[in-house]
């Protein structure tokens, strides 16, 4: 049989070559889509099925994308803070912008090539609420996807309904990730 198209080796473009590390993806837990009773004064919600991780970025995982990408350390610190932080790597980081954290998102979504970005604040509310689901949940002040009045919506485990914002410290403040349940 003869192939209506003959292909030469010259013309075969060049196998691609990826710079982009091996990543270690984190835990996540899948929340089913359904209604949830979220914010205050507490309302009915629907909220797609999504996948979140159990616990915050801690600072072995960030510090992997930092080491890869040559990113700023979280703070605008001088590097011996950063350099005395990073020593704790199972330590949940905390420090971070919400740029920082979107860029640890963009990292790892090239890295395992799965989609993950920082959740909206529904979807944190709903894991947030739901007994056994996310670990960690307490004073750390964490970033969301959403944006209110102004500026970029954090949640707390303190008061899982109440939209909090962040000023200029960002001490407390923290991320954890979803993981895209369509696409890639």
């Amino acid at each position: 049989m003869r192939l209506p198209i003959a292909y030469s080796r010259a013309r075969t473009p060049p196998a691609r070559v990826s710079t982009v590390p091996t990543v270690v993806e984190p835990e996540v837990i899948v929340v089913a889509a359904g209604d949830a009773l979220l914010g205050d004064p507490p309302r009915t919600e629907h909220v797609n099925v999504f996948a979140i991780a159990r616990r915050p970025v801690t600072v072995g995982e960030y510090a992997m994308f930092l080491d890869e990408t040559r990113h700023a350390p979280p703070g605008g610190g001088a590097p011996a803070d950063w350099e005395r932080k990073r020593r704790a790597t199972d330590r949940t980081l905390d420090g971070v912008s919400w740029a920082d954290a979107v860029a640890y998102c963009r990292w790892l979504t090239v890295g395992s090539n799965r989609i993950y970005r920082l959740p909206d604040e529904r979807e944190w509310e709903k894991a947030a609420r739901m007994p056994g689901t996310l670990e960690q949940l307490g004073a750390l002040r964490e970033w969301t996807n959403s944006w209110q009045n102004g500026g970029r919506v954090l949640r707390s485990g303190d008061d899982p309904g109440a939209r909090l914002f962040a000023g200029a410290d960002l001490a407390n403040v923290g991320f954890r990730i979803v993981r895209g349940m369509t696409g890639r």
